[in-house]
């Protein structure tokens, strides 16, 4: 075997490990920071991609996404029960939190 001619001393990797932490510091610092709006903008995809998702996983994806949460909505009270409604129904019980992070993403 042969022998290490230089030995690693704690000054040398303590030298190290704060130039790399400077580096990386520095690199966050550079880095622009995201403004409410893209901050918004971004969270909207990211809901809109796991609404899409979830409807595929439940095979609704060509269905309209529900515009509420509301189970009992007044305004259809009574009527019909369409494959459509039907399908929304479905969708608001098990896509129900993808729906509601979505129309918050939506609100704002």
């Amino acid at each position: 075997m042969s022998d290490i001619s230089e030995s690693v001393t704690v000054a040398d990797v303590t030298t190290t490990a704060a130039a790399l932490l400077l580096a990386v510091l520095l690199a966050a610092a550079c880095t622009p920071a995201e403004t409410p709006e893209q901050q918004a903008a971004a969270r909207l995809q990211k809901a809109e991609a796991a609404m899409n998702e979830c409807k595929a996983r439940i095979g609704l994806a060509s269905v309209p996404t529900p515009t509420t949460l509301v189970m009992d909505d007044p305004a259809t009270r009574g009527a019909a029960m369409t494959p459509e409604t039907a399908a929304q129904l479905r969708m608001k019980v098990e896509c129900a939190l993808p729906l509601n992070e979505l129309l918050a993403a939506q609100r704002k």
